[in-house]
């Protein structure tokens, strides 16, 4: 079976599909493509269109794309004046009106170098309603010659009209398995792969971890990869492992204040840790319903199932209970240091 996208991490099926779609010539002109930020929707759409001039195209014993002809190599480093990224204002929240407006008036342009062009808009969901509007009058009459590829985190967040134009392609979160094998045997990124390997061998754990603080995102995964990255996950980790382990206990309150407490003063750091610990907390919940439960924190399920059996589920649910309230009130400007030792209180309780 011929290969489709293969620096494309998961996601099969969908592959499959849109390779089987420009081999037959019923590509569409338009795409959303819809996932949480790391899912690989960049990295679809730029192997989309280099598939779309790969020089293979109709060579069924070569991949798609072939990487090896000079299309896909100009493409894939970046060099195609064809292949062209939107982005939102540098600093602002939205992508406004002018940003659509510069683009409508380069769509007229012919091609450069290939025989289409494409246009790959970043952040698509951030895009006003006036801008999208402004888009719309493209996407509906747009030149032979152009494609576009929408990355959205929500596609719920366009206008119908752009919906209804523009197929939605969902990327899904990687398996941890599919992610292992993506990064240590296909990525094309030569540095992150000698990471990978390196990890594999000499700290399996730590790998493990990056695969499952990742969250299913491949772009997640790769960026933990790098050290600086992954120490503070690391040590966010380790701390969460030690509060559960405290709350096991029950006996040291002082020390699980103190272990809260280092969660630090700055809302979005705090609030960041918390929900790692309701994730594990979770972990050890769905453990005592099911001893194959999928795990979100936890890479060791021994030492998970161990922890497990020292908690009820009514604890375990006032305790989830109690760190959603806590974030809830980081969210309205509450005292972080106060609701800290408010939280170590109920978490006893």
């Amino acid at each position: 079976m011929r290969e489709y996208f293969g620096t494309v991490a998961g996601n099969n099926a969908l592959r499959q599909r849109l390779g089987r779609d420009i081999e037959s010539g019923s590509f569409s002109h338009a795409y959303i493509l819809e996932g949480p930020k790391g899912i690989g929707k960049s990295t679809l759409a730029t192997e989309l269109a280099t598939a779309l001039a790969c020089q293979h195209l109709e060579n069924g014993a070569f991949p798609l794309p072939c990487t090896e002809c000079p299309s896909c190599h100009k493409i894939r480093e970046g060099n195609s004046p064809d292949v062209i990224h939107i982005y939102r204002e540098e600093g602002k929240s939205t992508m406004g009106v002018d940003v659509v407006r510069a683009l409508r008036n380069d769509v007229i342009t012919v091609p450069n170098d290939l025989s289409f062009k494409v246009y790959l808009i970043h952040d698509a969901h951030t895009m006003t309603t006036q801008a999208q509007n402004a888009l719309l009058l493209t996407l509906e009459e747009p030149p032979k010659f152009v494609l576009f590829f929408l990355l959205a985190e929500d596609a719920g967040a366009l206008l119908e009209t752009i919906r209804s134009r523009a197929p939605i392609l969902r990327m899904q979160p990687v398996s941890d398995e599919e992610m292992k094998h993506y990064l240590l045997a296909r990525q094309p990124n030569k540095k992150l792969l000698q990471a990978a390997t390196a990890l594999e061998a000499s700290a399996p754990r730590e790998l493990a971890a990056i695969l499952r603080m990742s969250g299913g995102r491949i772009g997640a995964a790769m960026e933990l990869l790098d050290e600086q990255n992954r120490g503070p996950m690391l040590e966010n980790r380790a701390t969460v492992s030690g509060i559960c382990h405290l709350l096991a206990q029950r006996t040291r309150p002082d020390e699980l204040l103190i272990a809260l407490l280092a969660f630090g003063a700055k809302r979005e750091e705090v609030s960041t840790k918390l929900l790692l610990l309701e994730s594990a907390l979770r972990d050890l919940l769905v453990l005592t319903y099911s001893e194959q439960a999928e795990l979100l924190f936890f890479t060791d399920r021994e030492e998970a199932g161990e922890l497990c059996i020292r908690f009820t589920a009514h604890r375990l649910l006032k305790q989830i209970e109690a760190i959603r309230s806590t974030l809830a009130a980081l969210s309205a400007n509450g005292n972080v240091r106060l609701l800290l030792v408010q939280l170590q209180n109920r978490l006893l309780a």
